[in-house]
This record gives C-alpha cells, sequence and structure tokens, in this order.
C-alpha cells in the first residue's frame, strides 16, 4: 500500500468529525443526523454495488469495501442536500422549500455532480478503486479533465433521485 492511499485512508477517518465541527462551529449547525442518514446511504449502496469495483484500503467493513469510503458518502450525501437547497432557495426565492416540490430533484444532480465528480476523480486517480469495467460494461468513453467514464453521471444522478430525500427526511430523527 503505497503511502498516498496511507493518508487517503486516514483522511478518510477524519474527514466526517471534521466536517461535524466545521459546521458545529462556524455555521451554527448541527449536521450529525445528516451524517449517519448519509452513512447508512453509503453502506447500502456500497453493499450492494461491491462486485463493481476493486478497494485498495486496508480497513475494511464488507469484503473489500473500505470504511474509510463510507465517509466519503457522508461527506457527499450530507453536502448535496444542503447545497442543493440554498440553490434551490436562490433560484426560486422560496423559503421554505416546499414539501414535495419536484424541482428540488433538479438541484440534487446539479449539485451532485459538482461535489461528487471531483471527490470520485481523486480516489480514482490516486488508485483508491479501480472500476471492474468488464464487469460494469461502461463503454459511453470518458469524461475530459476528470477521466472518469460518462456512466458516472448517470449513476449519481440516479442516486440522487434517492439519497439526499432519505438525508432530508431522516436527519431531524438522528439528532434526538
Amino acid at each position: 500500500m503505497s503511502k498516498t492511499l496511507i493518508v487517503l485512508e486516514i483522511i478518510g477517518f477524519v474527514q466526517a468529525p471534521l466536517l461535524w465541527w466545521l459546521f458545529k462551529k462556524y455555521a451554527k449547525r448541527n449536521v450529525l443526523g445528516e451524517l449517519i442518514a448519509a452513512g447508512i446511504v453509503g453502506v447500502f449502496w456500497e453493499i450492494a454495488t461491491e462486485p463493481l469495483w476493486d478497494y485498495n484500503f486496508r480497513i475494511n467493513f464488507y469484503r473489500d469495501t473500505p470504511a474509510a469510503v463510507i465517509t466519503g458518502w457522508m461527506i457527499m450525501l450530507t453536502l448535496v442536500p444542503i447545497i442543493s437547497e440554498k440553490l434551490f432557495r436562490l433560484v426560486f426565492k422560496k423559503d421554505p422549500i416546499a414539501d414535495k416540490d419536484k424541482r428540488i430533484f433538479l438541484f440534487d444532480i446539479v449539485t451532485a455532480i459538482f461535489i461528487c465528480l471531483p471527490m470520485e476523480a481523486v480516489g480514482a486517480h490516486f488508485g483508491v478503486w479501480t472500476y471492474n469495467i468488464d464487469v460494469l460494461g461502461w463503454d459511453w468513453g470518458i469524461i475530459p479533465f476528470f477521466n472518469l467514464p460518462w456512466e458516472l453521471i448517470m449513476g449519481y444522478s440516479l442516486l440522487m433521485l434517492i439519497a439526499p430525500t432519505f438525508v432530508r427526511y431522516w436527519q431531524g430523527e438522528f439528532e434526538k
């Protein structure tokens, strides 16, 4: 295991508590519920898709799926709903967002592309994982600059139709 992967795995374990602390201190917002709900989605996603990628971290919780990857999901799926809602309010000048306003899905998808794609690119570039292209059958080509398969945008878009909604719905329950 390279030193870079060791450092990235350590960062993986530190990033969620650091995000919680930064929000608590500077935004005066407790995001613990979002982090827990996002972690649940991350665990589900990683177990469900485990054969599709090979990981290269040491501390795993399911087959070769690293615990530190779950904190990545916690970061992404905490930030996506928060930023998506802020953008929604900015564009539509609506506060609060009406229940079941389906336009939020578009904001979730766009926000996810800006948050998740760079994180995905860093992980793939440094070898945190490799895609099992033969299993995935991905052949749409490569996203310029990010050097990632185009199918990732479709995958994130589909996931963002459910994951941020789950986080929004359950966040308060985990903070009680």
